[in-house]
């Protein structure tokens, strides 16, 4: 669920032309689209970055998304701190971990501070796609020898 109807289109049309494997880049959209809580990327790429997954280091091979989730401030307090007696099984909190739990790819990265605004919580995700990149293939393959 993004934020804005605009910026599901921005990234339907970003994922269907971007050149991340498949089948990594269909579970990414199906993964954002179906979030069961409130998102929005800040930034759709192409937007330069440095990547430093394993054997993928470099600035030319990968995107990265950052993710701001929106999570209902009584259901956070009420997780974060067990004074509270009660948290709803269908909770924007529990609904954010199974989501969580769920990214499509093993890079990622999860701010642990939170925001608090206007009754919603912030929590931010960074999530790094590796595309098909041939020359950094190329460079791979040469470092090898």
């Amino acid at each position: 669920m993004l934020v804005r109807p605009s910026q599901r289109k921005k990234f339907e049309n970003w994922i269907s032309n971007s050149s991340v494997k498949e089948p990594e880049g269909k579970n990414f959209f199906n993964w954002i689209v179906n979030s069961p809580v409130e998102i929005n990327i800040p930034r759709i790429p192409p937007v330069r970055c440095f990547i430093s997954a394993g054997w993928c280091i470099g600035d030319y091979n990968g995107y990265v998304f950052d993710i701001t989730v929106s999570i209902d401030h009584f259901d956070w307090m009420s997780y974060i701190y067990k004074e509270y007696r009660y948290i709803s099984i269908d909770s924007e909190v529990i609904n954010y971990f199974n989501w969580i739990r769920d990214i499509p790819t093993v890079r990622y990265s999860i701010d642990k501070r939170t925001g608090y605004f206007d009754k919603k919580v912030y929590k931010k995700i960074s999530v790094y796609l590796i595309k098909e990149d041939e020359k950094f293939y190329e460079i791979e393959s040469q470092k090898s020898f």
